[in-house]
Formats: C-alpha cells, structure tokens, sequence
C-alpha cells in the first residue's frame, strides 16, 4: 500500500466513514513498519458531505461526467469566440445535466439508505456548476479526491485552493491533446515539469538569432557606405509621402483593434453577466414552484384542521346539551329521593306515636 493506493480507497468511502476507514488504512501502514506512511494517511482530510457525494458520483458515473467535461469545453469556447446563440442554447443544456447530477446524487444516497437534505443538494449542484464553467475546478471534480465544495461567482477563476487531497490520480484528468502548446513551468499538483523546449535552449537560440541578425544589420550596413549619398536621399525623399500614409494607416488599424477588443471583453461581462442572470431567474423560479407547493400543502393541511375544528365543536356542543340533560336528571332524581325519605321519616313517626 502507497499514498496514492490509500487515498483512492479512502476517498471512495461515505463521509460518515472516513473517519473509521482512515484510522484503519494508517493503523495497517504503521503494523507494516512504514511510520511515514501512516502519518501521511492521518493527514488526508474528511471531505464534506457533499464533496464526498460528488466525488462518490464521479467514481459511479463515468458517462454523466464525460458528458460534462464535454459541455463545459463547449461553453469555454463559446465564451471565448462570443457566440451568443451557442451560449444561450448550451446555457439550457447546463442546467438538464445539472439538474441530472444532482438527482442522480440523490438516488444514489437514498439506495444506501441515506438522505440528503436540499441545502447539501445546493452544494452539490454548485460544485458540477464551477467545474462546466472552469478547468481548474473541472480538474479537481474529475479527481474524485474533492474535500471541499466549490462555486462559481461569475467572473473570474474558481478558487480550488486547498480544494483536493494529494496525491492526485491523473487518470481522473484529461490529458493534454496531441501538439498543444505545453509551458515548462511545474505541474502544481505532481511537480513534474512539462515536456516544452527548456528555457535554457530557448535563450540560447534567441541569442543566436539575435547575433544572426546583427551581422546581416552589419553587412547590410557595410553595404549601404558604399552607396552614392544622392542615390540613398532620393530614395528617402521619395519613400517619405508614402511611409507617413502608412503610418498613419497602421495608427488608425491600432485604434480600431482597440476598441475591437475591448467592446469584445464588455460583450464577453455582458454574457457572463446575462448567464448569470438567467441561472439566479432559474434558481428563483424553482424556489418560487417549491415555495408554492409547500403554501398549497399548507393550506390544504389548514383546511383540513379547520373541518376538524369544525366536527370538535359540534361533538363539544352535542356532549354539552347531554351534560345539561344528565344534570337536570340528577337534580330530579335528587329531589325524589328527599321526598321520599321525608315520608319514609313521617311514617316511622306516626308509628312510634301509635
């Protein structure tokens, strides 16, 4: 057993065993002598309950998940190359496989015996949400090591800070495709440096084009001395109207990129803005449906007491004309029981006195 072999295991357990399972994995790396080991298990953080849903649905589910690493390429594209039409119509593709996620989580739980209340649910839901809209959430999701829950503000990068248990699987990752660009810098979570060209022979092939380069400036300057000076005056008197047209030609193409690229990153805010916009009206929509069905549970429950109320009252009355009636009985029957004894009384008088 290494690190890797103990955090795929420990990862793949219900939150509410993870405990017991990891002090399990470190107990058994300590019997077999490796101390170093079981420190570095004792160390694994418990993920919340909804990481540990998402990372159970990421190891059960291959096929759902596949189908968001395809949507959220598509959507990053679309951002990219503001295709509006694309968006909105991704937009609503993002929130069936969102809403599947979150089911299927849901299920899931409720297979095995346990329930996952709506506030967990959100979480969940929030996580698949920042993993559509950013690669580096993506990648944390896809690793099935999640700890924490992740969200999407809208703008900007999600923060994934903490966010994974080392070591991560790469099999969970997509690899990079075939003659992409690839940066030397180091992977930031192996610390495996990429395969580009070091920058060591990047800066040695710089300076030998750069020397190339000087030497061609140096003959073409030896050269230019042994021009006649009226020949090269005439050449720059003439070039003179035209360079300042070009000039002025490029000056104004600058500008009008400018403003090109910045109307595109305000389109861009603009988008990200109305997509936002439109995820918080569909989050409110469905909170205004479940709020409805609760008041229309509610008012039926109402209705119902009320009819008992109603049925309570009669039988009060119905019990309170027959606590009247028994009561005048007991008073007559009281009163018979004094006469008689009364005469029973005089009897035994007028006996005596015989």
């Amino acid at each position: 057993m290494d690190l890797d072999s103990a955090a795929e295991e420990l990862y793949g357990v219900p939150a509410d065993e993870f405990a017991e399972h990891r002090t399990r994995l470190a107990a058994q790396a300590k019997a077999a002598g490796d101390k170093a080991l079981a420190a570095s298990i004792g160390k694994l953080r418990k993920p919340v309950l909804a990481a540990a849903l998402v990372n159970e649905l990421v190891r059960g589910e291959p096929a759902e998940l596949q189908e968001l690493t395809e949507l959220g390429e598509q959507m990053r594209n679309a951002h990219r190359n503001l295709l509006g039409p694309e968006l909105r119509a991704l937009s609503e593709q993002r929130q069936q496989l969102l809403q599947r996620l979150t089911e299927l989580v849901r299920e899931t739980a409720e297979q095995t015996g346990r329930t996952v209340t709506e506030p967990v649910l959100a979480q969940v839901r929030s996580t698949f949400e920042a993993a559509i809209a950013d690669e580096a959430a993506e990648a944390a999701v896809l690793s099935g090591r999640l700890t924490v829950v992740l969200s999407y503000t809208g703008f900007g990068e999600v923060d994934v800070t903490d966010a994974v248990a080392a070591p991560v699987r790469r099999r969970h990752l997509r690899s990079v495709p075939a003659g992409a660009e690839v940066s030397g810098k180091a992977d930031p979570e192996t610390g495996d440096e990429g395969t580009a060209e070091p920058a060591t022979k990047k800066a040695s092939s710089g300076r030998a084009a750069t020397t190339g380069k000087a030497a061609a400036s140096g003959k073409a300057a030896a050269s230019g001395k042994a021009a006649a000076p009226g020949k090269a005056a005439a050449e720059k008197q003439a070039a003179g109207p035209a360079g300042s047209a070009e000039q002025a030609h490029q000056r104004r193409l600058q500008r009008q990129q400018d403003q090109l690229r910045r109307a595109e990153a305000e389109h861009a805010d603009a988008a990200r803005v109305l997509e936002q916009a439109q995820d918080e009206a569909a989050t409110a929509s469905q909170r205004h449906q479940e709020a409805t069905a609760q008041v229309e549970r509610l008012r039926a429950q109402l209705e119902e007491a009320q009819e008992l109320a109603w049925e309570a009252g009669q039988a009060r009355r119905s019990a309170e004309r027959a606590r009247l009636t028994a009561e005048e009985e007991a008073d007559r029957t009281a009163a018979a029981v004094q006469a008689a004894r009364r005469q029973l009384a005089s009897l035994e008088s007028d006996r005596e006195s015989d």
